[in-house]
């Protein structure tokens, strides 16, 4: 539930990302006449192109990248139809470079990357960030104090916990592509070391996005050898064809990363939010099915709505809200599954049964705490334990075994606790003593350990 509210979140952000380039620079509001037209017009087909081509049954469409398909057919429509026609003029802004200049001083055509952050010969290669370059400067002097590096330490650490947790969950999202089990550690480490030579030459930070991971599969680069390539293209590029890039209309690449939005977000989730909300006798309408929790429904609500508002929120926050949210869920509904029952022996005698599975932690505690009365219960009372003690059980629940255990005794009564592995190792040595050394069990001719004043006996 967390993996598809932090999909449905990260879609949404970079949706409404998308909506930038049809906003005015300055004003920030929406554009309006032919411009904007034409520029849905450019975004509808590159997104066309970027869906439907590969579902063309040839085998020259499956080799192609339908993303690169798309940006051609959005450079024809913009330089072989828009701009000879004269259909679209904006304003000239002195403080942006323009790709064409009309007579009357407004620029032609829809806005392209030069417009928005041309790619220059002075910018192409990756200068160290401690040189002095004509086309860049650092104030190195603005980080020379505590407020500077406090500020920095700060946002390096959350930097590092969204880049971590997007990475992670991103590389989970990639799995179902590629049908092959990811590695986390390598994934961290890889993402380390390229953000450490990245903020060498001055780089921004980045991590494994899910954006450009999912074309990356949806054009079929499901191996290693995929990203490598995108990184070389992207390098060669920047590097050498960096006139190419300023050709490219903005619209084309709103309507690549959108078909990217529509296939990050998972749409099933609305149906499944539909089950958690609506009545029971239109469901039964609708032919629907509850089929997962309402605790689930509210983490992928959360996740996704956390991802992006209110402002301040990020992917970090999202993800760590709504695993607190799947942890109370769980250990709520872990602590349903108990199994009570009384059984009687062949001498007549009552003896209490009470089992538990799943390992004893606090909400089994509080529980099984209200369950076992030393004052009326028979004579023997047993607690099995369906799995291994782990190290996992907490000291609420041996805290309550203990408590149990003091109680039985007062009333000259048996409480024994079985269980899968008799291990005192298991035990968390902080909580508890060896106190009563060993005795002998009923029934078993192994001897109990006896910890915390506890028997542990196994089955």
């Amino acid at each position: 539930s967390v993996i598809v509210g932090f999909c449905n979140g990260l879609a949404i952000v970079i949706g409404l990302a998308q909506l930038h380039p049809f906003q005015d620079p300055k004003t920030h509001e929406w554009k309006s006449g032919a411009e904007v037209w034409i520029m849905v017009l450019i975004c509808l087909a590159s997104m066309c192109t970027m869906e439907f081509l590969p579902k063309i049954p040839l085998k020259i469409f499956k080799v192609i990248p339908s993303s690169l398909m798309a940006i051609v057919v959005a450079c024809i429509i913009e330089f072989a139809i828009v701009r000879p026609a004269g259909w679209v003029d904006r304003p000239f802004d002195a403080a942006k470079p323009c790709l064409a200049r009309l007579d009357n001083g407004r620029c032609a055509g829809t806005m392209t990357i030069k417009d928005v952050s041309e790619f220059t010969a002075e910018t192409r290669f990756p200068i160290p960030f401690f040189v002095d370059y004509k086309s860049i400067s650092y104030d190195l002097k603005a980080t020379q104090n505590g407020d500077a590096l406090l500020k920095i330490f700060i946002q390096g650490i959350l930097l590092t916990l969204v880049g971590s947790i997007e990475s992670l969950l991103t590389s989970e999202v990639v799995e179902s592509y590629t049908k092959t089990p990811g590695d986390g550690q390598r994934t961290l480490l890889a993402m380390g070391a390229g953000n450490i030579l990245s903020g060498f030459f001055g780089g921004m930070g980045g991590n494994a996005m899910i954006g450009l991971s999912t074309v990356n599969c949806l054009n079929g680069g499901t191996g290693r050898l995929a990203p490598i390539t995108t990184a070389l293209v992207v390098l060669i590029c920047t590097m050498g064809a960096y006139d190419v890039l300023n050709f490219i209309p903005v619209a084309a690449l709103a309507g690549i990363m959108l078909v990217v939005v529509l296939h990050t977000f998972k749409w099933f989730s609305i149906k499944l939010l539909l089950t958690a909300v609506l009545p029971q006798f239109i469901l039964d309408k609708m032919n629907l099915k509850k089929r997962v929790p309402r605790y689930e429904v509210l983490v992928i609500v959360a996740v996704t709505v956390l991802a992006k508002f209110p402002d301040g929120t990020n992917v970090a926050y999202a993800v760590f809200v709504g695993a607190a949210i799947s942890a109370w869920g769980y250990a709520w509904a872990s602590g349903n599954a108990f199994d009570i029952r009384e059984e009687y022996l062949e001498t007549g005698q009552k003896k209490k049964i009470v089992s538990v599975d799943g390992p004893l932690f606090f909400t089994y505690a509080n529980r099984l705490s209200k369950i076992l009365k030393p004052e009326t219960d028979p004579a023997q009372v047993e607690v099995r334990l369906s799995s291994s003690l782990t190290s996992a059980m907490d000291f609420t629940g041996i805290h309550v075994l203990g408590q149990a255990a003091d109680g039985y005794k007062k009333e000259n009564k048996t409480f024994i606790v079985r269980a899968l592995d008799s291990n005192k190792d298991m035990w968390d040595p902080a909580s508890l003593a060896q106190t009563e050394g060993e005795i002998g069990a009923t029934g078993s001719e192994e001897l109990v350990k006896v910890i915390g004043k506890v028997s542990i006996d196994p089955y």
